[in-house]
């Protein structure tokens, strides 16, 4: 399975079977990790992974999910230092783990807000300051959904998305966004990114591209006080951070030119991209170029 699969065929599973890893795959999946957690993110932080299977003898993993994710294998946890672009970067490569493990045939689930975040800094060592953003539920579908995921999915309403004109745009007019292929060459990369899961399914992401390339500025359209809700911890950041690897592993698919890259300064190059998203209250992230 591709990346253009894997991200097709991904959906958030809160209800797993709970049965416990053979020691074969708990080594695929921590190869899946390693791998991971070895490819930079676009701003350079180093993101931990570390795969927690649960207790001896305790059936299943538990991690202080309150019964929002019931059943689960086990769980993927990420470790980071605050920085500048240390959400970003922890999302970009934590879904780079999520695919991964889709496409080895795994379900997951992003957790952000509810797990015992004490419990999963020992499980990665955590170090004095460092942050653990989130967490992934691994594991097998259940045949039947508990009644916690069927109220969260059914009011988070997370199959829905926001129509591609809502996300994408064109700072001067040169990108066509309408027809039966919008944005031409890049339609897969763009609906990649629509597609992408984020907390609550706010879909945070802007997307403005400009020049003849294109080229794109990638944008965070806050909701201040949720994002602000878990501290140091901003889950819209790791949802900018998702969607941006969403959008470079479908460009990388269709060999499509160019990298995520931090903002170098106020640059003429972007001027046009970056005064439509900032007089619309957006905070610019990143560059793909």
């Amino acid at each position: 399975m591709n990346m253009l699969s894997a991200m097709e065929t991904r959906r958030s599973t809160r209800s797993f079977d709970g049965a416990r890893l053979t020691g074969a795959e708990a080594a695929a999946i921590e190869s899946a990790l390693r791998e991971a957690a070895a490819e930079p993110g676009p701003f350079g932080r180093p993101v931990r992974l570390a795969l927690y299977a649960g207790e001896p003898d305790a059936k299943p993993a538990r991690l202080g999910t309150y019964g929002l994710v019931a059943g689960a294998s086990a769980y993927v946890v990420a470790a980071v230092f605050p920085g500048s672009g240390s959400m970003e970067d922890t999302g970009y490569i934590l879904e780079k783990a999520v695919l991964d493990l889709t496409a080895l045939g795994w379900a997951t689930c992003w957790i952000g807000g509810v797990f015992s975040r004490g419990k999963a800094a020992e499980i990665v060592t955590a170090a004095p300051g460092e942050l653990v953003p989130a967490v992934i539920a691994v594991g097998k579908p259940a045949e039947r959904r508990s009644l916690a995921d069927r109220i969260v999915t059914g009011s988070a309403r997370s199959r829905t998305r926001k129509p591609l004109e809502q996300v994408v745009f064109s700072a001067d007019g040169a990108l066509q966004l309408g027809g039966d292929r919008p944005g031409g060459a890049w339609a897969e990369a763009l609906h990649a990114l629509r597609g992408a899961p984020s907390a609550s399914n706010k879909q945070p992401w802007r997307l403005v591209g400009f020049g003849s390339g294109p080229s794109w500025l990638a944008f965070l359209d806050e909701d201040r006080v949720y994002n602000h809700s878990l501290g140091a911890v901003r889950i819209q950041n790791l949802d900018i951070g998702i969607g941006m690897r969403h959008f470079a592993e479908a460009a990388r698919c269709r060999g499509l030119p160019g990298r995520w890259e931090p903002l170098p300064g106020r640059c003429g190059e972007f001027a046009s991209a970056l005064s439509f998203g900032e007089a619309r209250g957006w905070i610019p992230i990143a560059l793909w170029r």
